[in-house]
């Protein structure tokens, strides 16, 4: 006898492959029309340029640890003033 209160599903039943199916041809013709506008756009061609660079000025201000970092920080300070 079973504790747990639900059964074991088997396989995949013939509507749940169909589906499967049909998610899998959904993605291919999206990702290949995509890939078609890409190919024959340049406008398309052009944002996908734009994006690269600022993903990538991101990436390395993310990385770059002395980005905004003054090595003269000290010296630009006035001296305190002594009462």
């Amino acid at each position: 006898m079973s504790i747990s209160p639900f059964s074991v599903r088997p396989g995949l039943a013939e509507g749940e492959r169909r589906r499967a199916r049909l998610a899998i041809a959904i993605a291919t013709v999206g990702i290949a029309a995509i890939l078609l506008a890409y190919a024959f756009s340049p406008g398309v061609r052009h944002a996908v340029g734009h994006a690269a660079h600022n993903v990538k000025h991101a990436v390395g201000n993310v990385f770059d640890h002395d980005h905004g970092r003054d090595d003269n920080q000290h010296a630009k300070r006035p001296l305190a003033k002594r009462h």
